[in-house]
């Protein structure tokens, strides 16, 4: 070939190449961006909507109902979500793939644009872009010992510190105490003056305000004019007057008791039970955690700084566990080249030949680099593990070019620079065909990849690519490096190699073993067909899951406290949970965020530790089951937020009348509580607790002249206060809140006794215009386009529990009007699986097409196709042994064995067509087999053994890709066998004594 020929020629040129290979790969290194995993976007949108003081089912019937069904009829929405809890609603668009999101956006903003005259007045709606990615990309705990004030600090310098950094998107603060001016009514004086909350509210606005006035000449200078009235401090707002409906002025003072307070924001927040305030931080969707991570620190050191008694502590730095995860592939990558170059010094004998093979390796993983960052590719785990998988098959096609050599090498008199350099030349030349058409079949079946949509497409089209990357490279590496440094180096293969003896018993005892099984092939195949079969019947019962996580060593204590429940007792019960968690020995430290009746412990595990975290799961689910007015949810985080460990048995039933929904439910959980194989079941709607109701009588309200609306705003004004105005203190911006006192208007009696002012003039009591009534509520409504859905969960022993409970208690309750749902993770799992399974059909044609094409016969082609499912044998069956589940990762690694599985089969194939143009039938199978043993072995043993570190799951990393190499060193460790014993079978019997007839034109 040209290319071999002006390598040999030019070495110092082709080192030259080499060296700008090397710099320019080393610099995509530096330049790539580094990520977790690939961003994987869903067509998502998330409409949140607000409704301050409203219960779960009246935010499902005045918010969450009319949004479903406004926005439910625009084009491309595939399925839609909703939950409604107290205050807010949450309700997911799902859209078909491929659909302009941007479009979609705005579409969707402008729909709910015309929606909004429709929902209450207070109610707020905004939308949101789905992002896998979007989690939370840093954890800050802070805390200050000597300052009173730290939330304002916070809420007023940290925050709009970290919200200016340009990769940042969301900045939230949780827990502390804010100081407020607190204006505490009196309800005696307030009747004395008759002064409303409204008067009060009113007098409050009007109390502080910048108002434009126009303009003033001074000079050759043209002034703005603004009138202003301002009351900074408290003594300031007790003189503040209030004009009363008699027409009567009042300070106050008179009316009400005005002193600096304090209050609780955001809710609870303790790192390793000290009190502080948690800044949680969200990436920007085009920046990297690496970005976030170092312009976020830089701004700590300057706030450290400057106060020193000022504490940051970072608890959590996604950008560290990114390259933790990158460090551990990394190591896989390079133990699986030195694994791979000890193999070739076990073949050769030479280390010589382990060093040529080894520098086509680097050679290759830099030209794949190179092309990876200059495609947009990111550096993380998919990618870098293609490196791995790559590693393996690279090797091959140099291989192949140097046992080539060492062959051509015998036939030349002259031993030295130019014996070699025709050696080199004529044994690259020898077997270019064999390796380009192995390379083309390798590459082609990644193909299906890149046009794959959906969540696979996006996850494993970057792996495609660069295997595909890595086989080129080989493939050029091969006929380039390899000659070129066998003519350097002149290694010789010695005949006392660690293998030599060892290859050529087994040669010796495949000889022997071969005509025994050629006489019994009909027995020989009916028995493969029946194991093949057997192994499908296994695979049908395997566990299946959307994607195998990493352990982060990280423990997450999901808190959901009954609706309703006073902040101390909720305290109390927290406190409860932490005494577990901090009690644990292999806990390094925890931090609880607790807001809104629900909180989350993160407990973050030691290295060293001794109990997995599995097991710290399962004992912190035992031991938390007690805890009282709460459910408790202990589970591993994983490297993946959208991604989750399906534990125990999950049942989701929907139907559109709500009160049925939740009878049968009840009846369902008390069925499953009965039985001795089944235990902690719970509801999703089993935290309900009794709200209180304020029923307005329309006609009663009519007569007083009275909205419901105006009575539920007197209703919350009363019973929660309102911030009436802000004021400018010292450079801070203070809350003004009107309320109540703390005993007063708290219990259900005492609502009874509220007094409503009419807007004529007057009063009224609440209880002559409305009902107050207790009534359940759940903690929250969940709804699948449109139909309520309330969900089950149970721990159960033995093995065939679910079927049993699925025939036994859940059949029996379903109806026309109460189905069996099927979660989200479920149906994306069967989506990307049948996409999957449809790429890897793509994938098998094509093979079919480029043997067919390579052979020139499409019987040949089926003949060597016949590993495939053979090599199945392998890969389910070492997926049983180790226990890993069947995952978008292991059914890739079914995609990657079409292509990798039939190269044995190819060589074998090829060599038999050669031998039976000078031997019989029988001695052309043996032979071919025999020859092509050491070949053969040295290529699968690369790729099988460069495997292992991947599939040993090092580090935190590992268990992504774990199932997609166990498939592989299965599948391909069978294939070995197959194309050794079973190929010359179904050769015999599909191809009888025939010889080929190649026309000679």
């Amino acid at each position: 070939m040209g290319l071999t020929r002006f390598v040999l020629k030019r070495p110092v040129a082709t080192v030259m190449a080499l060296l700008c290979l090397l710099v320019f790969g080393i610099s995509s290194v530096f330049n790539a961006t580094l990520e977790q995993m690939p961003d994987t976007d869903q067509p998502m949108l998330i409409i949140m909507a607000s409704y301050s003081g409203a219960g779960p089912e009246d935010i499902d019937e005045l918010v969450t109902q009319p949004i479903e069904d406004q926005v439910g009829t625009i084009e491309g929405v595939k399925s839609m979500s909703s939950t409604s809890s107290e205050n807010r609603a949450m309700i997911m668009l799902e859209y078909d793939y491929g659909t302009d999101m941007d479009d979609a956006y705005n579409d969707l903003s402008q729909s709910l644009d015309a929606l909004s005259r429709q929902l209450p007045d207070d109610a707020e709606t905004s939308v949101m872009e789905m992002n896998n990615n979007a989690g939370t990309t840093m954890m800050l705990s802070i805390s200050n010992p000597s300052q009173e004030d730290l939330y304002d600090y916070v809420d007023q310098t940290v925050v709009p510190l970290l919200e200016q950094i340009s990769s940042v998107a969301e900045v939230e603060a949780m827990g502390g105490k804010s100081e407020y001016y607190k204006i505490e009514l009196q309800s005696d004086e307030m009747a004395q003056y008759q002064v409303t909350m409204s008067d009060v509210s009113t007098a409050m606005s009007m109390a502080n305000l910048s108002y434009p006035s126009g303009d003033a000449v001074s000079g050759k200078l043209e002034l703005s004019v603004s009138t202003s009235l301002e009351h900074e401090t408290i003594e300031a707002l007790k003189e503040v007057p209030i004009t009363t409906s008699s027409g009567k002025i009042v300070y106050l003072e008179d009316i009400a008791r005005v002193y600096e307070a304090e209050e609780s924001r955001g809710g609870i927040s303790r790192y390793n039970g000290e009190d502080t305030i948690s800044i949680s931080i969200t990436k920007q969707q085009s920046s990297t955690a690496m970005d976030v991570s170092s312009e976020v620190q830089e701004v700590i050191e300057s706030l450290e700084a400057d106060d020193e008694n000022l504490n940051i502590r970072i608890v959590r730095d996604s950008a560290d566990s990114i390259l933790s995860s990158l460090k551990d592939v990394a190591l896989t990558l390079v133990l699986a080249a030195v694994i791979s170059m000890i193999i070739i010094f076990i073949f050769f004998g030479d280390y010589k030949a382990s060093l040529i093979v080894g520098s086509s390796i680097p050679t290759s993983i830099l030209v794949s680099l190179i092309l990876m960052t200059s495609a947009g590719f990111s550096l993380n785990i998919i990618t870098m593990s293609g490196l791995v998988l790559g590693v393996g098959m690279m090797v091959d096609n140099s291989i192949v070019v140097l046992e080539s050599c060492f062959r051509a090498i015998e036939t030349e008199e002259d031993k030295g620079l130019l014996g070699y350099a025709k050696a080199s030349l004529s044994g690259t030349n020898i077997v270019l065909q064999s390796i380009l058409g192995s390379t083309v079949t390798t590459c082609v079946v990644f193909l299906p990849l890149v046009f794959l949509q959906g969540m696979s497409g996006q996850m494993f089209g970057s792996m495609g690519y660069v295997i595909v990357f890595c086989m080129c490279a080989s493939f050029l590496s091969a006929i380039t490096i390899v000659p070129l440094t066998y003519m350097a180096y002149k290694p010789q293969e010695r005949m006392q190699a660690p293998m030599s003896r060892p290859m050529e018993r087994i040669q010796n005892g495949y000889r022997r073993i071969m005509p025994g099984l050629l006489k019994h092939k009909a027995i020989i195949m009916i028995a493969s067909v029946i194991i093949v079969i057997a192994t499908y019947f296994l695979a049908s019962g395997m566990e299946t899951e959307l994607m195998t996580a990493d352990d982060t060593g990280t423990v997450s204590v999901s808190i959901e406290t009954r609706p309703g429940l006073l902040s101390e007792n909720a305290d109390a019960m927290l406190t409860q949970a932490e005494e577990i968690v901090k009690g644990h020995p292999d806990v390094e430290s925890y931090m609880l965020r607790y807001n809104n009746d629900s909180g989350t412990i993160t407990a973050y595990l030691r290295d060293d530790r001794d109990m997995s975290t599995d097991e710290i799961v399962e004992q912190w689910e035992t031991e938390m089951a007690d805890l009282d007015n709460c459910t408790v949810t202990v589970e591993a985080s994983l490297s993946m937020s959208f991604m989750s460990r399906s534990r125990g048995y999950e049942v989701i039933l929907n139907g559109t009348d709500y009160d049925e929904l939740q009878e049968v439910s009840s009846r369902i959980v008390a069925e499953m509580t009965a039985r001795d194989d089944v235990m902690n079941v719970h509801s999703s709607i089993e935290n309900t607790a009794p709200v209180v109701t304020v029923k307005v009588d329309p006609v009663l309200a009519a007569a007083e002249g009275l909205t419901a609306s105006q009575i539920g705003s007197q209703v919350k004004q009363m019973m929660d206060g309102e911030e009436v105005t802000t004021l400018d203190v010292d450079g801070r911006e203070v809350s003004v809140m009107a309320e109540y006192p703390e005993d007063e208007y708290r219990t259900v009696s005492q609502m009874k006794d509220i007094i409503l002012s009419k807007p004529s003039g007057g009063y009224v009591a609440l209880t002559d215009v409305a009902e107050i009534y207790y009534k359940d509520s759940p903690a929250s409504i969940s709804k699948t386009d449109k139909a309520y859905e309330i969900t089950i969960t149970a721990d159960y022993t033995g093995g065939n529990v679910q079927s049993a409970i699925d025939s036994e208690v859940i059949s029996p309750n379903l109806s026309a009007t109460i189905k069996k749902g099927v979660n989200s993770m479920n149906r994306m799992m069967q989506e990307e699986f049948a996409a999957l399974y449809q790429a890897i059909a793509i994938a098998v044609f094509l093979v079919f097409v480029v043997l067919s094409a390579q052979f020139e016969s499409p019987k040949f082609s089926f003949m060597v196709m016949t590993t495939i499912p053979f090599s199945l044998i392998g890969s389910f069956g070492l997926l049983q042994i180790t226990g890993v589940s069947i995952s978008m990762t292991s059914i890739l690694g079914f995609l990657i064995l079409v292509g990798t599985v039939v190269n044995n089969g190819i060589l074998y194939v090829d060599t038999v067509n050669q031998y039976r143009m000078t031997m019989d039938l029988k001695t052309s199978l043996i032979e071919a087999g025999a020859t092509r043993l050491r070949p053969i072995m040295m290529t699968s043993l690369t790729t099988i053994l460069s495997m292992i570190p991947m599939a040993l799951a090092i580090g935190d990393s590992g268990s992504t890709t774990q199932g997609l190499a166990i498939v592989n060193i299965g599948g391909l460790s069978v294939g070995v066998a197959v194309a050794l014993f079973i190929l010359p079978i179904y050769y015999a019997l599909m191809n009888g004594d025939k010889k080929r007839v190649v026309l000679d034109i």
